[in-house]
């Protein structure tokens, strides 16, 4: 036979007090003696009470729950993201619940309405690749419920965001292609209407315009194009590809197997930059130089701007984008040293 939760009700009697009076006990309150209080305490210890949450959430107007939309779980990237949000919240006292977008706009609006019936105190998001309407989104914070945006965002919501700095992680990443000697860059771009997608390739054509590289449009490649491994193949063989830089780890490795059909070396003849620093990139052969977005921190950050929303909902709105670091690996080659007599000969 199942045991019957021990409520409040139950303590109240066998001490032959008054609910109310365990309940402030409980909960710090006042007008309980101290000698009352311990010993309302030590008997709920004893009977293994536990509060109800569903109460508690009614009586305070809160269920200290957060609800996370992410795109997927089998990304380390989302894996390391959840790592921070959950070192923040879970430190806070709050639970999360987790939904899945499966980058699909109609699950992430489901998402939304699941996690508002719910009544969570608030909502950590990432938009969906095949997001282009924000409405569900906009609901949300017209409901009251804090909303934070990280990793992608959108300038139609007016809301606190936590990105990279995709712009200068995509500039460095094709800096430094450049600075190593390569002219044509491939470049295969991410899912349309992310702002990850679109600041990345500006960060790719700031690069060649750096360099007085020309901007070349047949190595610019739609990663969401079904024919993507035959246009890659197409570009490392009818064009003097020396350099490319992807969107993802994952669209770099189509490069590598490409590249690999093709006998074409890696880093001798191709050197290969991805984003994002999954496992991936260090398990390759060559390993894989990539652009690590701290997602850890994104995650942490992201769920700090979200508890001082639901803690002040007139705080400022806070924005940050956060810097990514250049992780060279085997796949691209050395800076080439200076000669000292080719010096010479030039100076002289």
């Amino acid at each position: 036979m199942k045991k019957k939760r021990t409520s409040i009700i139950d303590i109240a009697n066998a001490l032959d007090v008054t609910p109310s009076t365990v309940s402030r006990a409980l909960n710090g309150g006042g007008k309980v003696s101290e000698k009352k209080r311990l010993e309302i305490i030590s008997l709920a210890k004893k009977l293994g009470y536990r509060p109800n949450p569903i109460a508690k959430s009614l009586l305070d107007n809160r269920t200290h729950t957060i609800g996370l939309i992410i795109p997927e779980f089998t990304h380390h990237f989302y894996s390391c993201l959840l790592a921070g949000i959950e070192s923040v919240t879970s430190q806070a006292g709050y639970q999360l619940l987790i939904c899945t977008s499966n980058e699909k706009q109609t699950q992430e609006i489901k998402s939304t309405q699941t996690l508002l019936d719910a009544r969570v105190d608030g909502i950590l998001a990432t938009i969906s690749k095949m997001n282009d309407k924000f409405e569900h989104l906009q609901e949300v914070m017209d409901s009251g419920t804090p909303l934070v945006l990280v990793d992608r965002y959108t300038e139609e919501l007016d809301t606190p965001y936590v990105v990279s700095d995709d712009f200068n992680g995509a500039f460095s990443a094709v800096d430094h292609l450049c600075q190593i000697g390569c002219k044509d860059i491939l470049h295969l771009k991410g899912p349309e209407n992310l702002s990850t997608t679109f600041n990345r390739f500006m960060g790719y054509k700031e690069a060649l315009r750096k360099h007085k590289i020309e901007l070349k449009e047949e190595l610019v490649l739609e990663s969401g194009n079904k024919d993507l491994v035959e246009k890659i193949r197409f570009c490392l063989t009818n064009f003097r590809v020396d350099g490319a830089f992807a969107y993802s780890d994952y669209l770099a490795f189509e490069i590598y197997k490409v590249a690999s059909k093709l006998d074409i070396p890696i880093p001798e003849k191709l050197s290969v930059i991805g984003y994002a620093d999954e496992p991936i990139s260090s398990f390759i052969h060559p390993t894989l130089s990539t652009v690590n977005q701290q997602p850890f921190e994104m995650g942490a950050l992201g769920a700090i701007y979200l508890l001082n929303k639901i803690n002040n909902p007139d705080i400022n709105m806070e924005i940050k984008s956060l810097q990514t670091k250049l992780m060279i690996r085997d796949s691209c080659l050395k800076p080439k040293l200076l000669d000292e007599q080719e010096v010479i000969k030039e100076v002289f």
